[in-house]
């Protein structure tokens, strides 16, 4: 019984190499044509001389006076920033301008957010940097009067400053301010 079955199983599979083409020529003839190619117009464009030779222009900058603070003294300097014309002057453009000048002092400011509200800006600092943490009294109302000032002095369209510790009164053993007081008004 197992000879008939083994002869039984060769026997398919001779027949089944025989179906699927063993011994067959599988080779592929490829015939060449040649087909004609599409024409098209030729086009040349020849740029002018203002394309060949583009002049770029420098964006136009106005000249911003901002606070600072001097690392040596603690007094108030005023310093004047570039800011490109393009960029809309706003009471955010202003405190980033004055933050960045006093890093470049090596003092790091902690601004929360700036909130516009009609005619008055509310200065929101952040709990865990200056001018909240480790400053002195007298720093910390250097570093908020210049943030202030830099704003009434570029933007007559606002006459009160507000101060605030994310979003909560300003409290800090040194400076009292509740939230509807008046930092600095004209």
């Amino acid at each position: 019984m197992r000879i008939k079955n083994f002869i039984y199983v060769m026997l398919c599979l001779c027949v089944a190499f025989w179906i699927s083409g063993c011994g067959k020529d599988n080779t592929i003839t490829v015939v060449p044509t040649e087909l004609p190619l599409p024409t098209k117009p030729v086009v040349t464009i020849v740029p002018t001389e203002a394309e060949q030779n583009p002049t770029i222009a420098p964006p136009e900058n106005m000249e911003v006076t901002i606070y600072t603070l001097n690392p040596d003294s603690l007094e108030k300097e005023a310093v004047t920033v570039l800011v490109t014309v393009e960029d809309a002057l706003t009471p955010e453009l202003i405190v980033e301008q004055v933050v960045d000048a006093m890093e470049d002092e090596g003092f790091y400011i902690g601004i929360n957010d700036i909130l516009i509200d009609g005619n008055s800006v509310r200065i929101d600092f952040k709990s865990d940097a200056a001018p909240v943490l480790d400053v002195g009294a007298s720093v910390e109302g250097s570093i908020i009067d210049i943030l202030a000032q830099s704003i009434l002095d570029n933007m007559p369209q606002y006459n009160k400053i507000y101060i605030s510790i994310e979003g909560g009164p300003y409290h800090t053993g040194h400076i009292e301010f509740e939230l509807d007081e008046v930092y600095l008004g004209r």
